[in-house]
C-alpha cells in the first residue's frame, strides 16, 4: 500500500555498520500525515478481494432489539435444614419485597430479650420525647414509677450513670402494650414512644442459622418453583447461593408480571478491546498481546482470542427486572441493519450443561435477590474454629463478645488478668498433671457416631481454679459441630450490627452471622504429666 510522500527519510549509519531511520517532515502541518490517504484504494480493496474479506460474510449490525419474558417475585420463605437436627416446622413465611431486605429476615438473630444498654438507651429517648413535648416536669413521677432498680457495686459506666435519670424500658414497653402508662397525660408520647422502640427491637421471625455448621439455611418459594440455600455464609445473598429443589412443594402461586420491551444494543466494552478509531490510543494496561502462553494454556489462548478477535460481536440491552424476582426470556428477536430479523436462542440451548447466571436446577432465568449489604459495623462477637493435632483435638476459641451492657470484651485480656498465678519457680522443678489452657479455648471432642459419622462436641475442659465456659451468643454448653465445618485452615465466625437503607428509604437494622476462612491450625499448648524447667538426657 503506498501512500503520499508528505514525510521524507534520512538514513543515518556509523563505521559499524549500523543505522536507523529517522523522518524529516517536509512542511510545518501534521493534517496530511495524519490523515493517512491512500494513493490507489483500488489496490487496498483487491488485497481484501485476495484475502477473502468480501465472501459469504454477513457484516450487518444490530438495530432494534425485541424481547418479552415474564418476572415471578419472591412471596415466602421459611428455614431449611434436617428436621432431625434443627427445629423447624417447615412453615412459609410470607414476603414482600416493599417490607425490607431479605437478608434481615434470613441474617438476623432470634428477638432476644435486650440487653442494659438497650433498656437505657429506650429510658433516654422517652426523656427526649418528654422534653420534645413540653413534660419535662413530669419526668419525676414516671422515674417513680419505671425507674431502674438501684444496685450496690455496679461498675462506674455510662450506663450506671444515665440508670439513674431515665425510666426502664422494659417496663415502659410492658405497660404501654397493656393499655397505656401508669402516669396519666402521657398517652401521645407513649404512642410515639412505643412505635420508636418496636423498630429497635430485632425483627421477630425465624432463625435460620444452623449451629452446627454455622450456615444460614433457607428455602425461598418463587412461583411454581423452591429455591434452597444450603450453605450460605452470611456475605450477601444472591443468585448463586441457592439451587432449585424440584422436590419441595411452594407456597401460594402468585401472579407473573410480563413484559416486552424494545431497545437499541450497545456494544459491550471491556480493557484490552481493540480501539474503534484508526489514530486512538489504546490502554497500555491491559495488553493481550505482552501475555505469556505456554503450550498447554488452552483456556489462556481462547481469553485472548476472544478480546482480540471476537470482542466486537457482543452487544449488550439493558433491562429492568423487579428486584426479588426470576425473570425468563421467552422471546428475543433482533432487527440489523439489513432489514433482517434474527432469532437469537439462548446461550446453552444445545448443552444444558453450560451456561452463565443460572441457577442450578432451572433450563434458563435470572434470579434477583431482593439483598442490601448496608454499612457493617465491627465485630460484636468472634469464634474462631481450629485444629489442634498436637492435642488432638479441635478448639472453639472464643476471642471476644459483646457483654450486657454493650462492651466489647476480648477475653485474652480478660484472661491476663483473672488466670491463676503459676507456681514460683523451682530449680529442681515441678510436675504438673497438665498445663493450663486459657479459659476461651473451649474443647471440641469428637465423639464417633459410625466408622463414617464423627461429630465435635463441646464439653468443659476441667483445669483447676479455671472455668472454661462460652460467654457470648454463638456458642453454648450443648454446641455441637460436623467434623467437615472444622478443615484444616480453620473457620471465623462472627457476630456483626448492620444498617441498610432499602429503595423506599426506609432504615433496617440487624445483627449478621458470618462465616469466613480460618488462619490455619493452632496450637493450645496442652500437655499432660510435664515437669518444667525440663533439662535435655545427657
Amino acid at each position: 500500500m503506498r501512500r503520499t510522500h508528505d514525510i521524507l527519510g534520512n538514513f543515518l549509519f556509523r563505521a559499524d555498520d549500523t543505522f536507523r531511520v529517522e523522518p524529516l517532515p517536509r512542511t510545518n502541518e501534521v493534517q496530511t500525515g495524519l490523515s493517512a490517504r491512500i494513493h490507489d484504494p483500488a489496490w487496498a480493496l483487491t488485497r481484501q478481494w485476495q484475502l477473502g474479506e468480501f465472501a459469504a460474510q454477513d457484516a450487518a449490525s444490530p438495530v432494534l432489539v425485541e424481547l418479552a419474558g415474564r418476572s415471578v417475585p419472591i412471596s415466602a420463605w421459611r428455614p431449611g435444614g434436617p428436621a432431625d437436627e434443627l427445629d423447624v416446622d417447615g412453615r412459609w413465611v410470607p414476603y414482600t419485597p416493599a417490607s425490607g431486605p431479605l437478608d434481615a429476615l434470613i441474617e438476623s438473630e432470634d428477638a432476644a430479650t435486650p440487653d442494659e444498654r438497650l433498656l437505657v438507651e429506650g429510658g433516654v429517648h422517652f426523656v427526649r420525647l418528654l422534653d420534645e413535648a413540653g413534660l419535662s416536669a413530669r419526668l419525676p413521677d414516671v422515674l417513680a414509677e419505671y425507674g431502674f432498680p438501684q444496685a450496690q457495686g455496679e461498675p462506674p459506666d455510662v450506663v450506671t450513670l444515665l440508670a439513674r435519670k431515665v425510666p426502664d424500658a422494659a417496663r415502659l414497653a410492658q405497660d404501654l402494650a397493656a393499655g397505656g402508662l401508669r402516669v396519666a397525660g402521657l398517652s401521645g408520647v407513649g404512642a410515639a414512644w412505643l412505635e420508636w422502640w418496636l423498630d429497635v427491637l430485632p425483627v421477630e421471625a425465624p432463625d435460620t442459622f444452623d449451629p452446627h455448621r454455622f450456615e444460614h439455611r433457607a428455602d425461598f418459594s418463587i412461583g411454581d418453583n423452591v429455591f434452597h440455600a444450603d450453605e450460605y455464609l452470611g456475605d450477601g445473598l444472591d443468585w448463586f447461593t441457592v439451587d432449585r429443589d424440584p422436590e419441595a412443594e411452594p407456597a401460594a402461586t402468585t401472579t407473573p408480571y410480563f413484559f416486552r420491551y424494545e431497545a437499541l444494543a450497545a456494544t459491550v466494552r471491556f480493557g484490552g478491546i481493540p480501539a474503534d478509531r484508526f489514530w486512538e490510543m489504546e490502554d497500555a494496561q491491559i495488553d493481550f498481546g505482552s501475555a505469556a502462553v505456554d503450550t498447554l494454556d488452552t483456556g489462556r489462548l481462547l481469553l485472548i482470542g476472544f478480546g482480540t478477535v471476537y470482542g466486537n460481536d457482543w452487544f449488550m440491552v439493558p433491562v429492568e427486572v423487579p428486584a426479588g424476582s426470576f425473570t425468563t426470556i421467552g422471546e428475543f428477536v433482533v432487527t440489523d441493519t439489513f432489514g433482517g430479523r434474527h432469532v437469537i436462542e439462548r446461550a446453552g440451548s444445545a448443552d444444558e450443561q453450560w451456561n452463565l447466571f443460572t441457577v442450578t436446577g432451572t433450563d434458563d432465568g435470572l434470579l434477583v435477590m431482593p439483598s442490601e449489604r448496608g454499612a457493617v459495623g465491627d465485630p460484636a462477637e468472634v469464634v474462631s474454629l481450629a485444629r489442634d493435632e498436637l492435642a488432638n483435638l479441635a478448639w472453639a476459641i472464643e476471642r471476644s463478645f459483646t457483654g450486657p451492657r454493650g462492651e466489647e470484651i476480648d477475653r485474652a485480656e480478660l484472661w491476663e488478668r483473672t488466670k491463676p498465678t503459676p507456681p514460683p519457680p523451682n530449680p529442681a522443678g515441678s510436675y504438673a498433671v497438665q498445663t493450663i489452657v486459657p479459659d476461651y479455648w473451649l474443647p471440641l471432642v469428637p465423639h464417633a457416631l459410625s466408622p463414617a459419622s464423627i461429630r465435635f462436641a463441646l464439653v468443659e475442659l476441667s483445669q483447676p481454679d479455671v472455668t472454661s465456659k462460652p460467654a457470648g451468643r454463638l456458642l453454648n454448653p450443648d454446641t455441637w459441630v460436623h467434623e467437615e465445618e472444622v478443615p484444616r485452615e480453620g473457620a471465623l465466625v462472627t457476630r456483626r450490627p448492620v444498617l441498610a437503607r432499602w429503595f423506599d428509604g426506609s432504615w433496617h437494622t440487624w445483627v449478621r452471622r458470618e462465616k469466613n476462612p480460618g488462619r490455619g491450625e493452632s496450637s493450645s499448648g496442652l500437655a499432660f504429666d510435664i515437669v518444667r524447667p525440663s533439662e535435655a538426657w545427657p
